[in-house]
């Protein structure tokens, strides 16, 4: 599958995959930021990113996040669709902080990291009568 990418700055790092087997490609800053203790901070990845049409980007924070320079992507995961690829669609970061420290990062941090995956095509019917599968429990009901 062939991506192509803008750099809409001089420091955005060309998306790569740091080992052969690897599921998803490396997000890096393009600015140095200092983060507040339990802080958010919006920031830029300085990537348009083509997604082809029938599939989707999801972001996600590396794995190593947390335990090393102690942030998290602020909204979990991100997903950005096929048609989010205009001159402004500048594919950006919420980081938190979820320490009680500041937190330091540097231009070219390697932070997210995006999977392409394709969207299934899927048909909504409603259902008519009462739902018949067993019952769970409802939220929370495994523990």
């Amino acid at each position: 599958m062939l991506i192509s990418f803008k750099k809409t700055h001089p420091a955005a790092l060309t998306p790569t995959f740091q080992t052969a087997g690897a599921a998803g490609f490396d997000l890096a800053l393009i600015e140095d930021l200092t983060i507040p203790p339990h802080s958010l901070v919006k920031t830029s990845t300085g990537l348009i990113i083509q997604i082809p049409t029938g599939y989707f980007l999801l972001i996600t924070s590396r794995s190593s996040n947390s335990l090393k320079k102690g942030i998290a992507l602020a909204n979990g995961v991100g997903v950005i669709d096929s048609d989010y690829c205009g001159p402004n669609d500048i594919i950006g970061l919420i980081i938190e902080n979820i320490t009680d420290a500041q937190v330091s990062l540097k231009a070219g941090d390697r932070v997210a990291q995006g999977l392409i995956l394709p969207i299934p095509t899927v048909t909504f019917t409603e259902l008519e009568g009462d739902v018949s599968a067993p019952d769970r429990g409802g939220f929370g009901s495994t523990g």
